[in-house]
């Protein structure tokens, strides 16, 4: 089984050497590692050029976020698996082979994610996602012990979705259901939405403790800053809007009123206005599709 490791990354120069480095170390190898330059300006095309000449690299000349970012990467990869890897991320040296042991034992298994820990504790921040009736998210053991090697649990524990940080897919599930949705700018919602997807397809979507990886997180945007509460609320709001069936959004509708009522989330409520206030022009885009290409 060929795994073909995409990493996209703007202006991620500072960082870029951990999860390269990482490549060069891990055991077994991957197949190819392919650098999306997403239309960086701190140097980092030619700093990987000198640096890491074993690295496909591909240059975007603009920004395409997150999902086109990774489209892109997609397009030019030549694995079974190909594996999103956030240029935040340090994976173990010993990542790929539970990867490679759990598509091989389950061959409904399209999408596998990570066991993610915080840089320098032993604590978890990702196991899977789980999505709640109103679109939010929380991630399955945030914060617990980190279990290495997966030691103490399943090999493969059941999600609503993977983050995108570390995201390995079935060649099989891109053939079938498309590309990552663009409109999803420029980050947020676009893993969870493509985990739908296969869903919908028939097909499994967990996590694989056994691979390890570290995640620095939110390097290119500043978490719970005002900013970062918009794009994810809107990007919420337009996974609601392309997912939900009319006869989920009573329910959908409850959750959020329940939300607000109970949580009171104040230091969110611009953020939140400024989501809602795009409503219009999201269900508009919702509407005229093809954001989702083969």
């Amino acid at each position: 089984m060929k795994f073909s490791v995409i990493i996209v990354s703007l202006n991620g120069q500072p960082r870029i050497s951990m999860p390269l480095d990482a490549m060069r170390a891990c055991e077994p190898a991957a197949h190819e590692v392919l650098l999306v330059d997403n239309g960086s300006t701190d140097g980092l095309s030619p700093y990987v050029k000198e640096n890491y000449p074993e690295v496909e690299l591909i240059r975007s000349p603009r920004n395409l976020g997150f999902a086109g970012g990774n489209n892109l990467g997609i397009l030019n990869a030549g694995g079974d698996v190909v594996i999103l890897l956030n240029d935040d991320t340090e994976p173990r040296v010993d990542w790929l082979g539970p990867l490679a042991a759990a598509f091989s034992a389950n061959p409904k298994l399209g999408i596998a994610g990570c066991q993610l820990l915080y840089p320098g504790t032993a604590k978890v921040q990702h196991l899977g996602g789980i999505v709640h009736a109103n679109g939010l998210t929380d991630h399955v053991g945030w914060g617990n012990a980190a279990h290495e090697g997966g030691a103490g649990l399943p090999p493969l524990i059941p999600a609503d979705y993977v983050t995108g940080a570390a995201m390995a897919i079935r060649r099989e599930v891109l053939a079938e259901v498309g590309l990552l949705d663009v409109g999803f700018w420029p980050i947020y919602f676009e893993e969870t939405d493509f985990c739908h997807r296969a869903r919908g397809a028939g097909w499994e979507i967990a996590t694989v403790p056994a691979s390890i990886v570290v995640h620095h997180e939110s390097q290119t945007t500043h978490a719970w800053s005002q900013k970062f509460l918009e794009t994810y609320h809107r990007n919420r709001l337009r996974y609601l809007i392309k997912n939900r069936t009319l006869r989920e959004w009573p329910r959908t509708l409850r959750a959020e009123a329940t939300w607000l009522a109970q949580h009171a989330p104040w230091d969110q409520l611009m953020p939140l206005a400024k989501a809602y206030g795009w409503l219009p022009f999201i269900m508009a885009d919702v509407a005229r599709g093809h954001h989702s290409p083969k």
